[in-house]
């Protein structure tokens, strides 16, 4: 029963999306090798497609901005609030645990409401929960607001790059939809440099440093603004025309009235049949218990959780702190941390060339990446064996360096 209930689930998913074709003429067989050639030769508008992605991209930046201004905030807020060791932890993981909860939502509400609302919503979640918790004067508040925006960062990395990947062109969407790990790596060090200049300049300057996260929610607000809505969202709900024109507006001007037209006929049969595609995807159990599916399975989980378990994140969350307690002055950590996220954003930008330029692949940068990886921790560990000196403290910030530049190399786009 089960069974034949899903089966019709999915005849009923394939009836709403023959019906969004009805009355339509732009069905073409995209077997045609002159009509399959111009989607890959058209000429591009760049302009307004860059300024789309990277305006959705900037919802990953709250992410990566939120992650490296907690590092230089952790000191101050626990000598002003007077917070335990334990209570340091509960406070900077929790935006990580209620991100779970945003990415979760984040689905069901860009299907309901659109993409584009949808960032509109994220972007003043985050927005309120920096002043929120710019404003807090305990332990309990500071932790409520900050698994608001945890919410909101959950949201973003869902919303994002599905955004980046409906609206990106095909020979273009794997570079374009990277943009959302590169803004991340942007947000990282532009926080350390925020954290770097607020340190000291008065006895709240945590308060600002969390408040300044208004900022970027503030500035992805105002340019969603102007975002069209995602041509995919538009088509699956009927609107085909504003559709149309959204993908009108990807053709550059000087492109031909013939080849401007093909390229918006294909493209959105293109996504009609992405969209039967999706609808006759396999079930949660065919996924998990068909045998031919587990090496497939296990590769792709199992990268993305020793991304996350190799302690990238805990690394940058109490890098001031860690480092303090290592012989190294607050400023120096802060300075340090500044040039560990320039390391990570210089590495994540040359991978991406070689993956996406150079066709090296992602395997070789992988393996290097991996190793360096090990060698960073190496080193950590036994700089952390040793008596705190300066050549210790030297030592061990020469293995976060090490291992921060190699994540981005080998981890980041992996």
């Amino acid at each position: 029963p089960a069974d034949t209930a899903a089966l019709l689930d999915q005849d009923d998913k394939r009836r709403d999306i023959d019906n969004v074709e009805v009355g339509n003429d732009d069905g073409v067989d995209l077997g045609v090798g002159g009509d399959e050639q111009v989607l890959l030769t058209f000429k591009i508008r760049s302009s307004f497609l860059y300024r789309c992605i990277m305006t959705a991209a900037l919802g990953s930046l709250l992410l990566g901005y939120d992650i490296g201004i907690i590092s230089g905030a952790i000191i101050p807020i626990r000598d002003q609030l007077g917070l335990s060791h334990t209570q340091i932890e509960i406070m900077t993981s929790s935006l990580l645990f209620t991100s779970v909860i945003g990415s979760i939502i984040a689905g069901a509400v860009a299907d309901m409401i659109g993409r584009r609302k949808g960032l509109l919503i994220a972007s003043l979640i985050f927005g309120g929960g920096s002043i929120g918790m710019a404003c807090s004067d305990s332990f309990e508040e500071l932790l409520t607001w900050r698994c608001i925006t945890g919410i909101a960062v959950g949201m973003g990395l869902v919303i994002c790059p599905i955004f980046c990947a409906e609206l990106s062109p095909r020979r273009m969407r794997g570079a374009l939809t990277s943009f959302n790990e590169l803004f991340i790596n942007v947000g990282i060090p532009l926080a350390y440099l925020v954290g770097l200049l607020l340190r000291g300049s008065s006895r709240d300057d945590w308060r600002w440093m969390l408040g300044s996260g208004s900022i970027p929610a503030l500035a992805l607000f105002f340019a969603t603004m102007f975002l069209p809505e995602s041509p995919s969202w538009l088509l699956k709900h009927g609107q085909q025309d504003r559709a149309r024109i959204v993908v009108e507006n990807l053709v550059h001007p000087s492109e031909s009235p013939n080849v401007r037209a093909t390229t918006v006929k294909l493209t959105l049969q293109e996504m009609r049949e992405d969209m039967k595609a999706h609808a006759s995807m396999a079930s949660w159990s065919e996924m998990l218990f068909t045998p031919d599916n587990r090496p497939a399975l296990l590769v792709g989980v199992g990268f993305a959780a020793f991304q996350q378990l190799i302690g990238l994140d805990s690394l940058i969350f109490y890098s001031v702190y860690s480092l303090t307690h290592y012989g190294v002055s607050e400023t120096t950590a802060l300075q340090v941390t500044l040039v560990m996220g320039l390391l990570k954003l210089l590495f994540t930008i040359i991978t991406t060339q070689l993956v996406d330029v150079s066709g090296i692949g992602r395997r070789w940068p992988l393996l290097v990446g991996a190793g360096g990886c090990v060698l960073g921790m190496f080193i950590m560990a036994i700089a952390t064996s040793f008596p705190v000196s300066h050549l210790t403290s030297g030592v061990f910030v020469c293995g976060i360096l090490l291992f921060v530049s190699a994540f981005g190399l080998g981890y980041a786009l992996a």
